[in-house]
């Protein structure tokens, strides 16, 4: 099942024919007729799977496609030659190796659909041919097809009905995997958001603390370089006396030491 391949539609070819005219910056469309639907040409209503026109005054090329998806329908066909006075060249576009060059006319070029890739890539180049103003198609343009996004890549209802529950299924496949990846980075935000609140909690109360250690001289500059701050600390917290009278303690001994250093002294000198 995993291995069936996807079945080539002319659809799949005109968006393939769409994109590479956009990187063209040429006018594309589909089902392009060489008149009006109400009052056709004397020879009969033509319609083209897909039209190009380069938009040049200088050097004016219209392109016409005839899709083929299908050897019995590239075979039966029996008017294509009728399209040729309509643009300067000519191009049938199909599947990968499902009409070779030598079958074509030489001024009629060829061009293969790749399915995995969705590229195109010309096997056989167009000949330039001049023609006369197709009046008619620009008419048909101008009057029914002016605005390029009124593109009917879908020739019957089937296929459109067959593309629309195609294009469904993408979007809920899409849909569930976005919505399951953003409710796993929603829940995962929402813990380090409860995270960082506990910790602006535990800041704030920490910053409370080392207000009132500071008040009590607990704290000195060895706060910003070491941890030798943990030891006064812990040593004035184990203290059973008041850290004013171990100042005072302290004060005494260094004056008693440089007492008897003095008297050492005076000493010496006698």
């Amino acid at each position: 099942m995993g291995n069936e391949k996807k079945r080539v539609t002319s659809t799949d070819i005109k968006l393939a024919l769409k994109e590479m005219h956009l990187a063209r910056s040429s006018y594309f469309i589909t089902e392009c007729k060489n008149g009006s639907t109400y009052f056709p040409p004397a020879q009969g209503l033509l319609k083209f799977d897909g039209l190009a026109i380069t938009k040049s005054y200088t050097k004016p090329c219209i392109i016409g496609y005839e899709i083929k998806v299908s050897r019995g329908d590239f075979l039966q066909d029996g008017k294509w030659h009728l399209y040729l006075q309509y643009c300067n060249e000519f191009y049938f576009v199909v599947p990968h190796g499902l009409v070779k060059k030598d079958e074509l006319p030489d001024n009629v070029g060829l061009i293969y659909y790749n399915p995995d890739t969705q590229a195109l890539r010309t096997v056989k180049k167009a000949l330039y041919r001049q023609i006369e103003k197709p009046v008619g198609v620009y008419e048909y343009i101008i009057f029914s097809r002016l605005e390029e996004d009124r593109i009917p890549f879908y020739e019957e209802k089937a296929e459109y009905a067959r593309a629309y529950l195609e294009d469904q299924k993408d979007k809920k496949y899409i849909g569930s995997m976005l919505g399951s990846k953003m409710a796993k980075e929603l829940e995962e935000a929402y813990k380090r958001l409860e995270a960082v609140k506990h910790k602006e909690v535990n800041i704030e109360r920490w910053e409370k603390v080392e207000k009132l250690l500071r008040k009590h001289d607990l704290l000195g500059w060895s706060w910003y370089k070491d941890d030798s701050w943990l030891e006064d600390l812990e040593k004035a917290l184990s203290s059973s006396y008041p850290k004013e009278l171990e100042f005072t303690l302290d004060a005494l001994k260094r004056e008693v030491n440089r007492l008897e250093k003095l008297k050492e002294e005076c000493n010496a000198n006698d």
